[in-house]
């Protein structure tokens, strides 16, 4: 299903920085004012914690985020891309709606995610989470 959202082209550099360079930790991409377009919304820093990720988003309102997750395994630190869903179940319907009619698109032109969450709340979006999804 395709909602017919286009993709700013700053969606897909600003990620590519993120990828290949490390310029930022996280991407946090939201919709238009006029629902048409995907766009970056704000980034953080690469000293940027999952904590300050967490922080960030937005309560009553859906995002994608992409984030840089480091985490252990078999005593070795790794890293990977994490794509986030998230659509709080206190977001309107409509954007609800929106956002996951047009994840599709999105994920599409960012090439190289390698693990992908869809959040509702707070206990989804949780470094258990992330970890648990990262290690499989």
């Amino acid at each position: 299903m395709s909602s017919g959202v286009k993709i700013d082209p700053q969606t897909v550099e600003t990620y590519n920085s993120l990828k290949l360079g490390r310029k930022f930790r996280c991407i946090f991409y939201q919709m238009s004012a006029d629902n048409t377009q995907i766009c970056v919304e704000k980034t953080l820093e690469p000293t940027s914690s999952f904590e300050d990720m967490v922080a960030a988003l937005p309560q009553s309102d859906s995002r994608y985020v992409v984030f840089d997750y480091e985490y252990q395994e078999e005593g070795a630190t790794k890293n990977k891309i994490v794509f986030v869903n998230w659509c709080p179940d206190t977001a309107p319907i409509k954007k609800k709606m929106l956002y996951t009619s047009s994840k599709d698109s999105i994920r599409k032109a960012l090439v190289g995610i390698q693990v992908e969450i869809q959040a509702t709340d707070l206990s989804e979006c949780s470094k258990e989470v992330f970890d648990e999804k990262c290690k499989k």
